[in-house]
């Protein structure tokens, strides 16, 4: 099931919680991304904002679809017909 995201909290809720459920801890998340664990500290807990590369490289790394498309306000309506998933790891 797609969850919404309507902000970079929701993100950063998103990142944790997949990395947690993973067993990874930000030490080991962020250094598989080139990164430090102070880092992926600070973003999780909202003392900075990522570059939209990084918050790619953290969906890949989580396996985390994402997911593009239009949604209006009615949320419950049919996704368009051109809305498609886009394999963020393909060509790695």
């Amino acid at each position: 099931m797609a969850v919404p995201l309507h902000s970079l909290d929701d993100l950063r809720t998103l990142v944790r919680t997949a990395r947690q459920r993973l067993g990874l801890t930000q030490a080991q998340a962020a250094g598989l991304i080139g990164h430090t664990q102070k880092w992926l500290s600070d973003f999780e807990t909202g003392k900075n904002d990522p570059p939209t590369s990084m918050s790619l490289k953290l969906l890949v790394l989580l396996g985390i679809p994402l997911t593009a498309g239009s949604h209006g306000p009615d949320a419950t309506a049919p996704a368009p017909a051109d809305e498609r998933e886009i394999d963020l790891d393909e060509g790695l």
